[in-house]
This record gives C-alpha cells, structure tokens and sequence, in this order.
C-alpha cells in the first residue's frame, strides 16, 4: 500500500504505541520507513530540553533497532525546533523524503485539553496532505470491575461457583 512511512516518534508511551504500528503496518522487504524525531525546545531561554541531543538520537536509534530486527528498512532523523514548529517540520521531513504516509503517536487528552486542540497532533492533520496514522497508547485503567467469578484475597468463592481444581 505504502513505500515509505514517515515515523514521528517521541520518548513516551504514545511513540511506542507509534513504532509498534508501524511495525504492524510496513511489510518487511517492501517499505522503507523513516524515524523522525524532534528534541523539543521551549521558546523560553530559562527552561531547558526536555533532553540532549545524544538522548534523542538515542529514541530514534531504538526505534531504527526495532525495524530493522523486522526486516523493515529504516533509517533516523534527528532534529531540534522550538515546540511550536513540531508539526511543521514534520509535514517538510515527510515531503523531503517522499512519504506516503505519517504515523503519529497520540495521549489521550481530557477535558479541556481536548476541547483546546492545539497539539502536535492537530496541527499535523491540519497541516499535512498525507494521511496521518494515529496511535493511541494502551488505555491504563486504575480500576477494575470485578465479575462474578471475581475475589479479593482471601475472600471466600461467591455462593453457588465452586472452584475447580
């Protein structure tokens, strides 16, 4: 389907949810994908990186490991802007490669955050004519619903199931 799969990866658990789509999405010998990421700067001098440099190219070299170990040809990207600029540079990384498609990483934003809209993701789809792949991170729940067979440590089996043995 596609050739070449643009990859935009971060240090969170979206951007491993990005690279295991990828991983499910390009067939090895047939697409070519490139790992793209960017070392976030605030615009604000006082407040530094989020990381260095080597920690970055170190997020996309993983990634590059991981295709690879699939038999996906995959090669890195490292750039550093301002976090405004996050999307558009990776519409212009996109297009310098010749990609036919992004695949994006994304949080699951409540609230206001996600009424707001102004995230990389957002900005991304607006900007980009390429279609954009989005990949959620795993949903974590804090709790869970107990079902009937369900117990507590140390608690006796509900009434009326008998436990196997």
């Amino acid at each position: 389907m596609w050739d070449r799969l643009l990859l935009a990866i971060d240090q969170t658990d979206s951007g491993q949810a990005a690279l295991a789509l990828t991983l499910g999405t390009a067939a090895p010998g047939r697409v070519g994908v490139v790992v793209f990421h960017v070392r976030e700067r605030s615009h604000y001098l006082r407040i530094p990186p989020l990381e260095t440099m080597e920690e970055a190219r170190a997020v996309a070299d993983e990634a590059v490991a991981a295709l690879t170990a699939a038999g996906i040809d995959a090669r890195a990207v490292v750039r550093s802007a301002e976090q405004h600029h996050v999307a558009r540079l990776i519409v212009e990384e996109a297009a310098a490669w010749s990609c036919d498609a992004v695949v994006l990483g994304t949080t699951r934003l409540r609230g206001l955050h996600r009424i707001g809209g102004s995230g990389v993701r957002e900005r991304l789809v607006r900007r980009s004519s390429l279609p954009v792949l989005l990949a959620p991170p795993a949903l974590r729940c804090s709790t869970r619903l107990r079902t009937r067979g369900d117990r507590l440590d140390g608690e006796a089996p509900a009434a009326g199931l008998r436990r196997h043995r």
